[in-house]
């Protein structure tokens, strides 16, 4: 919605909730009801609109204010909200500040054991960003969970014999499998024991794989995920800094 439009239509609300600046027009609304569906329309409008405060729709749905059971107090808080968007919307909005990509780290010493392994990983790290920034937090957690496993992979396929040396290495029927089938837990587990990754860095890397396991529905709803940008940011930080430790361990 373009901005002369959205003000058009905001200070048309604003002239139907209040006769006067703090005045609400109470006997206009019949009912609790009525002003609900005026708050409603606002919200509409509001998020329809470029150049508003990321948080104003969020204080508003959040506003005890809209549950009070008084239609002046409703109506109140309504134009208040109305007016503050009208002030932004009047002076030029709110640019907010564009999303930066960056790009992956160079790995390319981790990933020469896989063919086209280089340019997977970099495909996915912008693809991670991408669905962070579009508020896609479960696609950006599991895309990063993926870059992970397949750095792990590609380290311990570098070193096939310390690799398979390790305690932690998996065992079944007293063999262990080839290390292109292990989970992404025992890449870690075994990353942790050989000093590729730090033991603290470890224990984050198993937080992001429980998180990353989320690209099963089923999981999904029986642990509850509910991923935000908070998630999001921290997850970073850790392949960040798990990336990093695979290089220097080369």
């Amino acid at each position: 919605m373009e901005s002369q439009q959205a003000i058009k239509l905001l200070n048309g609300i604003l002239s139907e909730v209040e006769s006067a600046p703090g005045i609400a027009r109470t006997d206009d609304f019949f009912g609790l009801r009525a002003v609900d569906a005026k708050a409603k329309e606002a919200r509409m409008i509001l998020s329809g609109v470029n150049g508003l405060p990321e948080t104003l729709i969020k204080d508003m749905d959040s506003d005890s204010n809209f549950e009070a059971n008084s239609r002046r107090v409703r109506l109140e808080t309504l134009a208040e909200y109305v007016r503050s968007a009208l002030k932004f919307l009047n002076a030029g909005g709110v640019t907010k500040p564009k999303n930066q990509i960056y790009p992956a780290p160079d790995v390319t010493k981790l990933a020469s054991t896989l063919p086209n392994l280089k340019e997977s990983i970099e495909r996915r790290w912008k693809e991670a960003q991408k669905c962070q920034y579009t508020q896609c937090y479960t696609s950006a957690i599991i895309m990063m969970g993926s870059i992970l496993e397949a750095l792990l992979l590609a380290r311990a396929l570098l070193s096939p014999e310390t690799t398979y040396r390790a305690s932690k290495a998996p065992k079944k029927n007293g063999k262990c499998p080839a290390i292109q089938d292990w989970t992404l837990n025992q890449l870690v587990d075994v990353a942790v024991e050989v000093k590729w990754l730090k033991t603290d860095r470890g224990k984050f890397s198993h937080a992001l794989r429980e998180s990353r396991n989320v690209v099963h529905p089923w999981v999904e709803v029986t642990t509850h995920a509910n991923f935000d940008e908070a998630t999001c940011k921290t997850s970073w930080e850790v392949l960040k800094a798990s990336v990093d430790d695979l290089l220097k361990s080369i």
